[in-house]
């Protein structure tokens, strides 16, 4: 099994914030988890374009939390309620979280109980991250509904095959009394290994409302815990946990709300898989099951709202190789989920088949091709494909080309809610394009373009009933919308101890009506430069500039620019000191209309590893 190269990232070298390769960028020497499988496979045979961002690169980042660093990738955007905690949602391409599918070590941490199925990146920060890829484009055909723009796929805790004890720790204070911590081991033996990863962070924050006064404060737990063993020659058995515990402050729309200012939420989730993978000759076996719940309470004006949701779901992958140059995986699915909020509830059961053939006729050109059926209790059968190549025109050029379909299920709540839920819903349905060029210069230099097109019809909105205030309902509504642009990408090696990296993506994305998706910015650029400056020390800055975005009130927001810098130190070559400084110039500005971002924040810590 090939494994990832960690010290380089994918096409994804243009992240602002990081990704500063130390080896040169070559497609075949990049491995990463496109395939259902969730066995690595070599970057030149997805065709796709996938962002890879490595444990260095969230070392060397100068945000705090991961939505902000996603925010820094091409044709990535973030929106966020406020500061820590706050309600954040991240963007592939246009498409909001509910046309996302979110992975934490294999689990599906997409929250059932949501009005739209998705992740809330409220609490999640950088601590004990060691890799996310984000799989752009419709990936339906491998991942079912909520996969329209795409997969974001987390892996906790520090990873790798050779034996042996690897411990970090890690501490960091700053602005708004924030507190960070982590810890991490993971010890492998020849036969197996077992890693876990515990952070808290807490903050007091600042007032999530533009209008408001009192601080939003936050403070969560997340621990992750995974482990395998080769029970026999041909039998592997593994597993992985995921906890959070969090609680947050929140600004109602308008202003704090009335004292004493009980606007609150906590969050309690839990989740696991077990896995057990047999090999028979040249198919690989693998048969998993997860159980994932989230409880949810939000508190306002005196009242307490409970959303609780559950997901259950048994998945068989089989992978045949036939040789390097083609393989096959194929598998079947099933899946339940529910929600209950004390006065609405909901349940949903469906089924999957899926195939997945990768496919290299030549040495220069690869194809893959996949195709999946599911099938709902509620609305019957759906049918999603995709297509893909990459052709090597010569060693430093690689085209590669996408056309897929997908959908988005209705969720629990659009179905089953008292007030506004319809049980006649039927799946949103795409049409996603894709096609982009990428030239290597050499000693990790590089340039890339990526233009894109999907299409959304069939979409559920919901629908005001103009003669009853306060009243309406999810309906199917007519059209199509339309999320179009291009993604530009560069970095280039200034010397041997700098480089520079660089991205701009233009997006072009309507509503069914013509009208402009909210806060999704037609232009969205970065770029930063990293270097090595004295022995021991090394700095970063980076810049991103986000412009022309409609908010709720029909208006366009302010543009912004917002600088972050960080500063290193090797204590030892094992120990690290260092500051950062997000929004360096103190920046007023807004991600979503009516809530402030952070203001200038400094931050010192230190970092061991063992």
């Amino acid at each position: 099994m090939k494994k990832p190269i960690v010290t380089a990232s994918a096409i994804a070298l243009a992240s602002a914030t990081g990704a500063f390769a130390q080896e040169a960028f070559d497609l075949g020497e990049i491995a990463v988890f496109a395939n259902k499988a969730g066995e690595e496979t070599e970057l030149k045979r997805t065709g796709t374009t996938i962002e890879v961002v490595t444990e260095e690169d969230l070392q060397k980042a100068s945000e705090t939390t991961v939505a902000d660093y996603l925010a820094s990738l091409p044709g990535l955007t973030v929106s966020a309620n406020g500061g820590i905690g706050a309600n954040t949602q991240v963007r592939i391409r246009g498409l909001d979280g509910k046309y996302i599918k979110v992975m934490v070590n294999g689990i599906d941490v997409t929250d059932p109980s949501q009005p739209q199925t998705q992740f809330n990146w409220a609490g999640m920060t950088t601590s004990s991250v060691s890799r996310i890829e984000v799989l752009k484009g419709s990936a339906s055909s491998l991942y079912g509904s909520r996969a329209i723009g795409g997969v974001i796929n987390i892996t906790t805790a520090p990873q790798g095959d050779e034996p042996g004890t690897r411990a970090t720790v890690a501490a960091e204070a700053g602005s708004e009394k924030t507190r960070r911590a982590e810890a991490a081991v993971t010890h492998r033996t020849e036969r197996g290994g077992l890693s876990l990863a515990v952070n808290r962070v807490e903050t007091d924050g600042f007032s999530a409302s533009a209008a408001g006064t009192e601080p939003d404060g936050y403070k969560g737990t997340q621990l992750t815990l995974s482990g395998d063993v080769q029970a026999t020659d041909v039998l592997r058995l593994g597993f992985s946990t995921y906890y959070l515990d969090a609680e947050g402050d929140f600004d109602e729309f308008g202003g704090d709300g009335a004292p004493p200012y009980d606007e609150n939420n906590t969050t309690d989730t839990r989740a696991a898989r077990a896995w057990a993978q047999l090999q028979t000759g040249a198919v690989t076996h693998e048969l998993s099951y997860t159980y994932y719940k989230n409880d949810r309470v939000s508190s306002s004006n005196g009242f307490d709202s409970v959303f609780n949701g559950k997901r259950k779901k048994l998945d068989y992958v089989g992978t045949w190789t036939r040789s390097e140059a083609l393989s096959l995986t194929y598998g079947a699915d099933w899946e339940q989920e529910n929600f209950d909020s004390g006065f609405d509830r909901g349940e949903e059961t469906s089924t999957g088949l899926f195939g997945e053939v990768l496919y290299a006729p030549t040495a220069d050109l690869n194809l893959a091709a996949s195709l999946r059926y599911d099938n709902y209790d509620s609305f019957g059968g759906n049918l999603s494909g995709r297509i893909a190549a990459a052709w090597q025109v010569t060693d430093a050029t690689t085209i590669n080309a996408v056309a897929a379909t997908g959908f988005r299920a209705p969720s629990l709540y659009e179905l089953n809610s008292t007030l506004y839920g319809n049980p006649n819903l039927q799946p949103e349905e795409s049409r996603s394009l894709e096609l982009g060029v990428v030239h290597q210069f050499g000693g990790g230099s590089f340039v890339r373009a990526t233009a894109f097109h999907t299409e959304i019809d069939n979409l559920i909105q919901f629908v005001t009933l103009s003669f009853v205030p306060f009243a309406g309902q999810y309906r199917q509504v007519p059209g199509t919308s339309r999320s179009k642009g291009i993604e530009l990408a560069g970095a280039w090696a200034i010397t041997g101890s700098a480089r520079l990296v660089a991205n701009y993506t233009y997006t072009d994305a309507k509503d069914a009506n013509g009208a402009r998706l909210l806060r999704v910015p037609r232009h969205d650029a970065a770029i930063g430069v990293e270097a090595d400056f004295a022995e021991r020390w090394r700095g970063a800055l980076t810049v991103r500039h986000v412009a022309d975005r409609p908010d709720e009130f029909g208006t366009v927001m302010a543009d912004y620019t917002v600088a972050n810098a960080t500063l290193s130190y090797d204590i030892t070559d094992r120990a690290t000191a260092y500051l950062r400084i997000e929004n360096l110039t103190d920046e007023d500005y807004q991600t979503a209309g009516g809530f402030n971002a952070p203001g200038r924040g400094v931050f010192a810590g230190i970092r061991a590893a063992f």
